[in-house]
């Protein structure tokens, strides 16, 4: 009986001794940091209108339980089309920078601006190498449009990993959008009682990538302008027209056009309230006759209200056409 006791006990050490052995090796210290195999933009695409001011969503940067600190860095930039690598992205522009926040209500003459925004010479995409984030300046208007992917390397504590393809740069054409239907009616003078005249069409042309302005012509059906300078085109009542986006300089009236510098992107910068962006204006009688398909009589007493909406979406000088329909300029 004391030889098994023996025996009993000895068993009971050995397997102390192994459990005790567990203990400790399940008390090892882990190393710090990790690093996921599975860290990813939660955008597959960043789409970036050349020209324009962008930033991704700092919070875009999925680390999948990654131990931070980290640091993140672009390794290479390729163009799809071709496969191969491009700097482009890295190459210097002068450009505005915000250096403060601006206030579109209060901040309303070039001086205020000038007083949040400086020159700089940066590259047309800035990377936040503790974020991830991608952000874009006006420069991406010298660059081509196209779809570029791009590799970013992940360090932290334990180490380095690097991601491939891991999103693209989608870089779009838009350097303006228009925001609904233009619109044509006449009036007869001195009265409420209107018609439908149809649509205008409208031309945007990009005269120059230098400056912020915008030139608005307005033609009749065989493309002869209108004279904002001479009153033939005037205001229609308490309607916001192209004066009430100006914020910046006063427009001015040629024989042809109106002219506004802009200074800051996208134009209009904000809606009018009950109107978005619509222009409103009126063309009096003596200076248009309408197409006798249109007119109820053919007397000279119907007044043409052209209506429209668009947003400059970049730096540049534009030249906008509207040209109105079944109507000739009489002046």
């Amino acid at each position: 009986m004391a030889k098994k006791f023996l025996q009993y006990t000895i068993m009971g050490c050995a397997i102390a001794a192994v459990a005790t052995t567990g203990m400790v090796s399940s008390c090892k210290k882990i190393p710090e940091g990790y690093i996921s195999e599975q860290i990813r933009y939660v955008n597959d695409t960043f789409r970036v209108l050349r020209g324009t001011n962008w930033n991704s969503d700092p919070k875009a940067f999925e680390l999948d339980g990654s131990n931070y600190p980290i640091t993140v860095k672009l390794l290479e930039i390729r163009d799809i089309a071709t496969g191969k690598a491009t700097d482009m992205f890295f190459k210097k522009n002068k450009v505005y920078v915000w250096t403060a926040l601006f206030d579109p209500t209060s901040d309303t003459t070039v001086a205020m601006l000038n007083k949040k925004r400086e020159i700089m010479d940066i590259p047309a995409l800035q990377f936040m190498e503790k974020s991830g984030q991608l952000m874009f300046n006006e420069g991406t208007g010298t660059l081509p449009a196209g779809n570029y992917a791009f590799d970013v390397s992940v360090t932290n504590q334990s180490g380095t990993k690097t991601f491939r393809n891991i999103s693209v740069i989608q870089l779009l054409d838009q350097a303006y959008r228009q925001q609904g239907t233009p619109g044509c009616a006449y009036f007869i003078d001195g009265t409420t009682t209107f018609g439908d005249m149809g649509i205008p069409t409208m031309t945007v042309k990009k005269l120059s990538d230098e400056g912020y302005q915008v030139r608005i012509k307005i033609t009749d059906k065989n493309g002869k302008a209108f004279n904002p300078k001479a009153g033939e085109l005037i205001k229609r009542g308490d309607r916001p027209l192209f004066e009430s986006y100006a914020k910046f300089h006063p427009v001015e009236y040629t024989d042809t056009t109106m002219v506004c510098n802009y200074e800051v992107t996208p134009f209009p910068l904000k809606e009018y309230p009950g109107y978005g962006y619509l222009m409103y204006y009126r063309i009096p009688s003596q200076f248009v006759k309408l197409d006798p398909e249109i007119a109820p009589t053919d007397e000279q007493k119907y007044n043409v209200n052209p209506r429209w909406t668009f947003r400059i979406l970049v730096k540049g000088t534009f030249e906008v056409t509207f040209k109105l329909p079944k109507c000739t300029r009489t002046a």
